[in-house]
């Protein structure tokens, strides 16, 4: 055995397995069916797809009097629509990042909201040898980082208070903000500003700027970062890494639709 089998898990990998046996051309399989096909014993086949049942990824059906027929669930539409919508950002988004990062030679990120969490989806690097270590992929918290916040500090008051009651802060390093009430006056300065900073909130001793990233209803649904380690980050270049930012996340916005 690999050391990349190892690392899988067998049944996990079994279960979804199953379902790529759901097809354009057979969206509806019986459960019979897929236990002879599978080479998988039915009651085996039954509680995996009874497990994927209750967690919205199939659904069970009755076809011309048969019993026991499954088609996919919504989750999966769910799912298709957040990375449908993450690759139209990102594909909009690229060249403006590139650009970015090439004028300023620092790391820059984008983020997209995921429930109450924000997931790095894209990260362009410098060619500096000291840089961030964040990689695409990476959740974090909505209020920690200066790109997470970017997003978190343009939503609605409400929407805002309500995730803050809803999930705890976490502490990614001794600079995070932990109190709410500091929390809240970032987010009113941010948005005056046009901008979100972060000192060290996610990884100690760097810098980050975020911008927001609007669409066509005006809606924040994405955000960028400049960000970098902070003895790279002198005053006269940190004043131009602001400006950039912002208008890199405003040119993406409107190439997203969006109008001031």
């Amino acid at each position: 055995m690999t050391e990349q089998d190892n690392s899988i898990n067998q049944s996990l990998d079994k279960a979804l397995g199953l379902l790529e046996y759901f097809t354009a051309e057979n969206h509806v399989r019986g459960l019979s069916e897929i236990a002879r096909i599978s080479s998988i014993p039915k009651a085996t086949v039954y509680r995996l797809f009874n497990t994927f049942k209750k967690n919205g990824y199939l659904t069970r059906v009755d076809i011309s009097g048969k019993q026991n027929q499954y088609k996919l669930g919504i989750k999966f539409l769910e799912l298709g629509a957040i990375a449908s919508e993450s690759i139209k950002i990102k594909e909009f988004a690229l060249p403006f990042m590139e650009k970015l990062r090439d004028e300023l030679n620092e790391d820059v990120q984008l983020v997209m909201r995921e429930k109450n969490y924000a997931i790095y989806v894209e990260k362009l690097i410098c060619t500096h040898p000291v840089r961030l270590f964040t990689k695409t992929g990476r959740t974090a918290s909505l209020a920690a980082g200066a790109c997470p916040r970017a997003i978190l500090s343009f939503l609605e008051d409400g929407e805002i208070a309500d995730l803050l009651e809803r999930e705890p802060l976490i502490k990614y390093t001794e600079n995070t903000v932990m109190e709410k009430r500091k929390l809240w006056e970032m987010i009113r300065e941010s948005r005056k500003n046009g901008y979100t900073i972060s000192f060290g909130e996610m990884e100690p001793q760097t810098i980050g700027v975020g911008a927001p990233i609007f669409d066509y209803t005006k809606k924040v649904i994405a955000a960028i970062s400049t960000a970098g380690p902070d003895q790279r980050f002198g005053q006269e270049k940190f004043d131009e890494i602001i400006q950039k930012t912002k208008k890199t996340a405003m040119d993406i916005s409107k190439a997203l639709g969006y109008m001031e």
